[in-house]
């Protein structure tokens, strides 16, 4: 999800607030179909739609009722040494 590297392919460690409100460029955790999914929230044209960082993904756009922002991810820990 992030576009940062990862050290020894060890991922980011994600830190959400479920008291932050959404707002247009935040990474976002999602319900999508029951699932969860970290994407990034923006707004064009008016609408909204979750975007992956990885561009071989599509967005996907937002429907009422279809998807829940859970909460915004404020911080990430990194892990540096690989053991």
């Amino acid at each position: 999800m992030f576009k940062r590297p990862t050290t020894h392919g060890i991922p980011d460690s994600p830190i959400i607030d479920r008291g932050v409100a959404p707002h247009p460029d935040d990474i976002v955790i999602a319900i999508l179909q029951g699932e969860l999914t970290v994407k990034r929230l923006r707004k064009t044209d008016g609408n909204w739609h979750l975007a992956a960082e990885n561009s071989a993904y599509p967005s996907l756009p937002l429907v009422e009722g279809d998807c829940e922002i859970w909460g915004v991810v404020t911080h990430s820990i990194r892990r540096h040494c690989g053991r």
